[in-house]
């Protein structure tokens, strides 16, 4: 099935214009992703090893995330990319917005969402999924560093937030 994104402007107003996924993005214009980051009550958060078969970062440990698809608002985008990539169903009011970023053609949404559930219950989506772990935070930094998770350019902002749940 085409994927199409809605596109905005640098303001973020909808263009009424869309894009199918894959295309280049037009110049002065951004689509929209979310970020979601599932935090439990140990302080640990929720990360995934993307899929091998998969275009962007294959093999990288990641967070769940997509693109917003056309129609669609923010946080309908985070509760589905949760429940396709994690089998994890979670109410709207259970996801809480930290911030949004303009990035080079993106506008990124972040959540973050508190959930006890045990790695062994999620259902991971194979195409795109290939594992999953309960992390700390210092020990996603050092896994920044080594290079084996993918680095947020927003990292040490989340990271305040976090200090204040």
């Amino acid at each position: 099935m085409k994927e199409y994104w809605d596109l905005y402007d640098a303001a973020g107003r909808f263009t009424k214009e869309t894009l199918l996924r894959g295309e280049p993005v037009p110049k002065e214009r951004y689509h929209k992703v979310v970020h979601i980051w599932v935090r439990n009550s140990n302080d640990e958060l929720l990360i995934q090893k993307r899929s091998d078969k998969v275009t962007w970062k294959p093999g990288a440990w990641a967070v769940t995330s997509g693109s917003v698809v056309s129609g669609e608002d923010e946080i309908i985008a985070a509760l589905r990319e949760m429940e396709e990539e994690l089998g994890l169903k979670v109410l709207p009011e259970e996801l809480r917005f930290l911030f949004c970023m303009r990035r080079r053609d993106t506008f990124c949404y972040v959540y973050l969402v508190k959930a006890d559930i045990p790695v062994g219950e999620l259902t991971l989506q194979e195409a795109e999924v290939a594992d999953a772990k309960w992390m700390r935070p210092e020990e996603i930094e050092k896994e920044m560093k080594a290079g084996t998770f993918h680095r947020y350019d927003y990292y040490e902002l989340l990271h305040k937030f976090l200090e204040f749940e």
